[in-house]
């Protein structure tokens, strides 16, 4: 163990996840990094999956431990989600438990309190300010205007009211502040007149090498019926969550205007709450050219991304999106060098930034459609050049080792 002058970072993230149980990687990555420079790094998270609607752990606290600088902690955070009263509480629970756990290397010297919810930052205000250590507000979703569309009337007054008072308090009492959307700073400046300089853009990564080293893995590890469609058409591919948000359906409906080309085929590989939804509109349009498969072991992705002639993301209009989104299927997507159809309103879209693909409006289908024939038609021209420009882009912008290091920026400014 090296001389204690070394800082000790100390990271609060609910859903944080390591590999020995899958999911987000973001603070996993960035501990890594920070524990190879010989920082002390120790990220709290919640043993509890969402995803999965199990502990990834039966301890009460679950320490994995990387090497003589970086532990990850699992707090049994307790009760399960199930409802949204209980989801409340898990949450609470995170909070109190994340405060009164002390088993550090040593006292926290920065504390980032990410905000997959606010509560998060009221543990790390509370941890700072005993250790005396700088406190980070990462916002990762702008609360409480990402859930504007899920409530109205005196409900989406209680809420607003309600997160309001966290981002009012601890942008305040924060010495920095972390965004992943591109342009979060307006709203943190024109709604609680924080200074601009306070607040630092760094958006989501890609581990650009593990993804390469899993396009080296055997295409047989593919389900065999996917395997079969990639081989022998031209695939438009979504892979990932299969949700309200992600505009699903437009790829669907675009499909009726494909079926006279019959080596146009468009495939869906993700779980979620509109996959029943989707495979009846399937089923009711006799759409004999989309076909869904059930969710696919993460590593698996870059092969099936690969293997496709166009990628497809989708997002919903949402009053959140006018400050940006940084969104990890972007970077999955560029990487595979792919030409990516985006069929989004979101302000500064990344894929138009990076000449990686086009961008449409969204909720159009015939004019998803026409731009997917275009690309059918140009694929060894258009095609390429968007697939590679993607690449060319991910590799400059959004490594690993890029985004730590705008973190390790804050960090030693901090």
């Amino acid at each position: 163990m090296t001389s204690s002058n070394n800082k000790h970072i100390l990271i609060l993230n609910h859903h944080a996840s390591s590999p020995n149980v899958g999911g987000g990687a973001r603070h996993y990555e960035l501990g890594e990094f920070l524990s190879s420079k010989k920082y002390y790094v120790s990220i709290v998270s919640s043993s509890y999956s969402k995803s999965k609607n199990r502990y990834h752990y039966d301890e009460e606290i679950k320490i994995e431990t990387y090497n003589q600088y970086f532990n990850f902690i699992y707090l049994k955070t307790k009760p399960p989600f199930g409802s949204t009263l209980n989801r409340f509480r898990n949450y609470l629970d995170y909070m109190n438990k994340a405060y009164k756990y002390r088993e550090y290397y040593k006292n926290p010297d920065v504390v980032i309190a990410s905000s997959v919810h606010p509560l998060a930052w009221s543990a790390g205000y509370k941890i700072s300010r005993k250790y005396n250590a700088k406190f980070v507000v990462e916002v990762r979703d702008l609360w409480p205007l990402s859930m504007y569309e899920d409530f109205s009337g005196i409900t989406r007054k209680g809420v607003f009211s309600f997160f309001e008072y966290f981002e009012r308090k601890y942008y305040n009492l924060a010495d920095k502040i972390i965004t992943t959307a591109p342009y979060a700073y307006e709203y943190i400046e024109e709604k609680y007149a924080i200074n601009r300089d306070k607040v630092v853009n760094i958006p989501h990564g890609i581990d650009i090498k593990n993804f390469d080293r899993n396009l080296q893995k055997s295409e047989h590890n593919l389900p065999q019926d996917l395997k079969k469609i990639l081989d022998n058409y031209f695939c438009i591919t979504y892979t990932g969550s299969l949700s309200q948000s992600e505009g699903l359906e437009t790829l669907v409906e675009a499909a009726k205007h494909l079926q006279k080309y019959e080596e146009i085929k468009i495939v869906i590989v993700g779980g979620g709450s509109e996959k029943e939804k989707l495979k009846n509109e399937i089923q009711q349009n006799k759409l004999n050219n989309v076909t869904m498969f059930d969710k696919v072991d993460r590593d698996l992705v870059p092969l099936i991304l690969k293997k496709s002639k166009v990628l497809f993301c989708g997002l919903k209009d949402r009053k959140v999106f006018k400050y940006g989104i940084s969104k990890n299927k972007f970077y999955d997507y560029m990487a595979a060098s792919k030409p990516i159809i985006f069929a989004s309103n979101v302000r500064g879209s990344i894929i138009s930034k990076a000449e990686a693909g086009i961008t449409i409006p969204p909720g159009d289908p015939k004019n998803l459609a026409d731009n997917i024939v275009n690309l059918y038609k140009n694929i060894n021209t258009l095609g390429v050049k968007y697939g590679e420009n993607g690449r060319h882009y991910v590799e400059k912008n959004h490594t690993v080792n890029t985004i730590s290091g705008q973190f390790l920026e804050v960090i030693e400014e901090s």
